[in-house]
């Protein structure tokens, strides 16, 4: 099969593949995310367009079903007022005695009524138009449109009778004006009442809708907030309607400048604000899915190499270790076939036989508890007891004598070391490995340090040294896995399991303690166990 064929190949290129697919699919919710913030402006302005245009019509409509009631009143003889939707109220300005008169729904007439404050810039309005008026032809009598008021909310219009009997050439004199007085408070509530805007309401996200008059608010949607600056939406009300078949109605105002305008703000104040908000509110929720994502991919990938290095080490494992069973298994089985020949025939030879015999034994006995101690090591829970650690050395250098044949034992441990808090088949265990890799490792200088001293008030340490060639730098992050095995103990076939080093850590880990090295390559390599203290 081709090289890239091989699993491992094909897996990494589909991670390979993975990555770039999610940078593409970054890429792109960029770019679709400031696709879909233009097209949300647009479409939050030109709904605010219409929806403004909507309202601008309505009024008009209704202003203008008004005034064409009202004009066509004869203030002498009027006696009820128009069924109108906007809240009003009606006055006429006697132009011979500038005389203000309301008309009294309850008495159905005209009654005088003082002049209220602040009307001085109305009654200006009304003189400066009175004596334009006062020249006026015929036709422009009839044609003469309502102004809207730039003092207050009100529009109004010249009233002229005719003083002639024949409708051919008729004298028109100035009687006075009719003057409608718009409820501001009650407008507000129809045209925006709270439960149900029916212009506003689908306008755009956190739209504000104010009516502005004379530069002060008569409604606001948001009147707690504070005001932005800038009006996304700015409509004079006054002017004609951009709406197919919107209603004609002469209005304009008195000013130059028309004091109605409808204006639309955001809460984040403009338009690009708000947009650039909800982009970044997009963006921020899409980039923490793929963050998300990119976090599994390598969590993906790190699961990956793990497993792959994890299997190569177990493969490495099987294979070391039936080497290691097989090794002690086949010299018993041959010892064992010469002893039914009758092969030792002199009790030295017996004596040789049965050295041979014991120590296959218990090497294959020390794989085989390798092995089951690793498998227990999870779920056993450590007996911890007082421990003297020269009484441990002792032990474990006469039980492990065997094995430390032709090496120069030195023993630094004093008895005068407080006595360590420790498991006693475990810390056994511990230094009898680390024991049997000085030995392994470092047989070329055929000597082994056992030192032990008081690091600190509360810990112990208990350290095993030797002059060997040190490890392979390569090695050392993968010092302490599971199955794994240096490359010169590979090379070299040195037994082992790949488990020593492992089992002391999770055994030191379990009593309280840790394990650290001092590697100097070329010069050795030291092991300390850290062990907790019993004082006295």
């Amino acid at each position: 099969m081709p090289h890239f064929l091989r699993k491992p190949a094909i897996l990494t290129l589909t991670m390979i593949a993975m990555w770039l697919a999610l940078i593409t699919l970054v890429i792109l919710q960029v770019r679709w995310s400031n696709q879909l913030s233009e097209a949300y402006e647009q479409r939050l302005q030109s709904t605010l367009n219409a929806s403004a245009e909507s309202f601008r019509a309505d009024f008009q409509a209704d202003l203008s079903a008004l005034c064409r009631s009202v004009q066509t009143q004869n203030p002498d003889s009027i006696v009820t007022l128009p069924l109108s939707p906007l809240p009003f109220r009606l006055y006429f300005i006697a132009a011979d005695s500038d005389q203000l008169n309301q008309f009294d729904r309850t008495l159905s007439r005209l009654i005088p009524v003082p002049w209220p404050t602040g009307w001085d810039a109305l009654r200006s309005e009304l003189d400066a138009n009175a004596d334009d008026l006062a020249a006026a032809s015929a036709r422009r009598w009839f044609n003469r449109p309502w102004l809207a008021s730039s003092a207050i909310p009100a529009v109004f219009r010249a009233v002229a009778l005719s003083s002639a009997t024949s409708d051919a050439s008729p004298a028109n004199r100035l009687n006075g004006f009719f003057l409608v007085e718009l409820d501001l408070p009650a407008l507000a509530t129809r045209y925006f009442p709270p439960a149900d805007n029916r212009f506003f309401s689908a306008s755009g996200l956190e739209t504000r809708i104010s009516v502005s008059f004379l530069g002060r608010n008569v409604y606001d949607s948001q009147p707690v907030a504070p005001l932005a600056a800038r009006a996304l939406h700015s409509l004079d009300l006054l002017a004609l309607p951009a709406l197919p078949n919107s209603p004609r109605f002469n209005l304009r105002s008195a000013a130059d400048e028309s004091p109605w305008l409808l204006e639309a703000r955001h809460r984040a104040g403009t338009l690009d604000a708000a947009v650039s908000a909800l982009r970044l509110r997009n963006l921020a929720s899409g980039l923490a899915v793929s963050l998300v994502l990119c976090v599994g991919l390598v969590f993906l990938v790190i699961t990956n190499r793990r497993t792959q290095q994890l299997a190569r080490l177990q493969g490495d494992f099987v294979a070391g270790f039936s080497h290691e069973l097989r090794t002690p298994i086949t010299a018993i089985c041959m010892l064992a076939e010469n002893l039914r020949d009758g092969l030792p025939a002199t009790p030295t030879d017996m004596q040789r036989y049965g050295t041979l015999l014991l120590e296959q034994g218990q090497r294959l006995r020390s794989r085989i508890e390798d092995i089951l101690a690793f498998a227990s090591s999870r779920n056993q829970s450590p007996y911890l007891q007082p421990v003297s650690l020269h009484q441990l050395v002792a032990s474990v250098l006469a039980e492990e004598a065997s094995l430390l044949i032709g090496f120069t034992i030195e023993n630094q441990v004093s008895p005068e070391l407080p006595q360590a808090l420790a498991d006693l088949n475990s810390l056994k265990s511990c230094l009898a490995n680390l024991l049997g890799n000085a030995a392994k490792y470092a047989k070329s200088a055929a000597w082994i340090g056992i030192s032990a001293e008081v690091s600190n008030a509360s810990t112990l340490t208990l350290t095993v040294s030797d002059h060997g060639p040190g490890i392979d730098t390569a090695d050392l992050p993968q010092l302490f896995d599971p199955f794994f095995r240096g490359q010169r103990a590979r090379s070299e076939r040195i037994p082992g399991s790949g488990l020593g080093l492992h089992l002391v850590r999770s055994r030191m880990a379990a009593m309280g303690g840790r394990i650290t090295m001092d590697n100097q390559p070329g010069r050795g390599c030291s092991l300390t166990l850290h062990l907790k203290s019993i004082q006295p």
